[in-house]
């Protein structure tokens, strides 16, 4: 039996619609923590093909460069694919295994140097404020206890915090799982991209429409688009930082050049709080070692940030991803909530996405629905400077994204060639399977024959 709209005309129909909802929705709102706790468990379960689809994500751009630029030439786009793919889990994997051999023994080397000389640290730090307490006239006896109970309260801790500690590894090693599973489904959702494309091509096709499935298209376009260039720069952002903050320190003098090039590096990815976390860590670090090491850090690490955050991440980035700082900070915030790490690492292309679909698509809806005119002025005639500054800044925005739907234009014809040569393939392979079936069926017609010839 399916719902007519006509039976929206009576109005009891209305109100056992408002009812069943309001029935559905206090029930929900009763046992919310039982529905979120079904969502974690499904999501727990889906893990490992979200993060197989971000690491294939991730790796697919470099197959792409491969693809056109390198084994262009090839005829067979199977065999294009295939050695792209290669190629760059190769690339990658010597990479990963070139780091683990010159960073990881450093890194060892500088945690280990660190712990055994950690009690040195603390009677050199004891000492500097001993000698700065004279000259201020301060009383550093609380400081001198914390500092020589430091490496007791940390032994204290570990042995207080085991169970904590253990449920931790075994958080450790179940992610560590999840990865390499998702990891094996990143190599099959590589090779298999372009069938997995056309699949939900198809699907969308036949759900939407025409209209709707090449605005849909241009939607997704535009988001991998954003995501895509993100998570590029962002990752060229953190090497960048990571070296000259390495270079800065090797001039300087300072200890534990990789340990703490590294930690800075990585939580450089992270926007807003991670280069501050990345800060603290190694301000913390040096100020054990050296105190004046560590307020020279911090200075240098202010000036890098606002070289990065002005002049760096808007040459990379260009102004593509230009979101407000409160949007920003709001998906960092939900992200971190609700996704940890990777949802304050993927927080600004989110709000980007979320921006753009609510200027592009959401509020001229709305605006179309109410009668009022795409671009009208509502800015007072004595205003006119103005008013003509907006329409110039929006036919330039206009301008940049017509030059970007040529260009998603031309990556959907790419696409659209592909499939029809895979389309094309599945063709020929139907039909000399088909030839096959009928050659053996002559063979075994032959042979009955002869068979009933004796």
């Amino acid at each position: 039996m399916k719902f007519k709209r006509e039976w929206l005309q009576y109005r009891w129909v209305g109100n056992a619609l408002a009812i069943c909802i309001g029935v559905v929705l206090f029930v929900v709102l009763e046992h919310l923590g039982g529905v979120f706790g079904w969502i974690g468990n499904v999501f727990r379960f889906i893990t490992p093909v979200i993060v197989g689809l971000a690491i294939a994500y991730v790796i697919d751009p470099l197959a792409r460069l491969f693809e056109h630029h390198l084994f262009g030439r090839l005829k067979s786009w199977q065999l294009r694919r295939m050695l792209a793919v290669t190629l760059s889990l190769i690339l990658i994997l010597v990479l990963v295994v070139t780091l683990m051999v010159f960073l990881v023994p450093q890194l060892v080397d500088s945690i280990s140097q660190f712990v055994n000389n950690l009690d040195e640290y603390t009677a050199s730090l004891k000492k500097w404020i001993g000698g700065l307490a004279e000259k201020i006239n301060f009383n550093p006896s609380k400081i001198n206890d914390f500092l020589d109970n430091f490496s007791k309260n940390i032994v204290t801790w570990v042995g207080d915090n085991k169970e904590a500690i253990l449920s931790k590894g075994l958080d450790f090693g179940s992610g560590l799982l999840t990865f390499v599973l998702g990891l094996i489904l990143a190599i099959y959702f590589l090779f298999g991209k372009y069938f997995l494309i056309a699949g939900g091509k198809r699907f969308l096709r036949a759900s939407m429409g025409g209209a709707k499935y090449k605005g849909s298209m241009r939607f997704f376009s535009r988001c991998n688009s954003i995501m895509t260039r993100y998570v590029a720069f962002d990752v060229l952002d953190g090497i960048i930082i990571g070296v000259v903050n390495g270079i800065f320190m090797a001039i300087m003098g300072m200890p534990y050049i990789v340990l703490i090039s590294v930690v800075v590096g990585v939580t450089n990815l992270a926007p807003t709080f991670g280069p501050l976390v990345g800060a603290v860590i190694g301000a913390f670090i040096l100020v054990l070692v050296n105190p004046l090491d560590a307020l020279i850090f911090i200075i240098f690490t202010l000036l890098l940030q606002t070289v990065d955050g002005y002049i760096l991440k808007p040459k990379l980035f260009g102004d593509s991803l230009g979101v407000s700082s409160v949007m920003i900070l709001v998906f960092i915030i939900l992200g971190g909530r609700m996704f940890g790490i990777l949802g304050v690492i993927f927080s600004i292309p989110l709000a980007a996405i979320v921006d753009f679909t609510y200027e592009d698509y959401i509020l001229p809806r709305m605006e179309r629905k109410k009668g009022v005119k795409d671009g009208e002025a509502e800015t007072p005639a004595s205003e006119s400077e103005k008013s003509m500054q907006q329409l110039k800044e929006r036919e330039h925005e206009r301008g940049e994204r017509l030059e970007e739907w040529k260009e998603n234009r031309k990556q959907e014809k790419e696409q659209e060639k592909q499939e029809k040569e895979a389309k094309k393939q599945e063709k020929e392979q139907e039909k000399q399977e088909k030839k096959q079936e009928k050659e053996q069926k002559k063979l075994s017609e032959t042979e009955e024959l002869r068979d009933g010839q004796k």
